[in-house]
């Protein structure tokens, strides 16, 4: 069996990490996808707009159509008070299925700093492949990967980029935190979720 590995902060959830998830869902259809959010990133510090209650809640709204027996969302990491390492997720995610091989999910925006990642040599030990979402870089275009990756355990995939950040949504005036950026359902709880900080802006 193949597992593969999706995290991320989610702060929040929207149509460019659905886009991962339908794109993984379709190049890997036997495999399990574990959509890990997390609460404390080491490289996001301090860019909190929803507590880790409310990005759990928004995750399960906009992930809603995929979730199933193969697609779970997980929560290792949004539990957890403290900063969340991905090496941590991919060593109990290896003892919930010890026969497994684990693969890890990332955007080609983070391949040029993953070696600023916790213990990212034992993480290479510890995959299958690190399968990258193109963000930026056109099919076929093709996207340089730096050297202190072992070139044949990364795979770039094909996918039509879908550049979007949760961070250029907080940015946002709620009047325009609409489709095409996050399904009604989830903008609805985060107006709520705001509503109840006394905000109508992310700042």
């Amino acid at each position: 069996m193949d597992v593969l590995f999706f995290g991320g902060s989610f702060n929040p959830p929207h149509r460019g990490h659905r886009h991962v998830i339908e794109t993984i869902s379709k190049s890997f259809p036997e495999a399990l996808l574990y959509i890990c959010p997390n609460f404390v990133s080491p490289f996001k510090l301090g860019e909190k707009a929803f507590t880790a209650e409310e990005i759990w809640k928004l995750c399960l709204a906009e992930f809603e159509g995929f979730l199933s027996r193969k697609v779970i969302l997980w929560d290792k990491e949004i539990k957890e008070p403290t900063v969340s390492y991905t090496i941590d997720s991919l060593n109990s995610l290896q003892s919930l299925y010890p026969d497994a091989q684990i693969s890890l999910v990332i955007g080609e925006d983070n391949l040029n700093s993953f070696d600023k990642w916790k213990s990212y040599i034992d993480i290479l030990k510890a995959t299958k492949q690190i399968i990258v979402v193109r963000r930026d870089s056109p099919y076929p275009k093709e996207i340089l990967i730096p050297s202190f990756f072992p070139k044949s355990q990364v795979l770039v995939l094909e996918n039509p980029i879908l550049p979007m950040s949760s961070k250029e949504i907080r940015k946002m005036s709620l009047g325009d935190w609409v489709e095409p950026f996050v399904l009604p359902k989830t903008r609805e709880l985060a107006v709520r979720f705001l509503n109840e900080k006394q905000g109508d802006i992310f700042l």
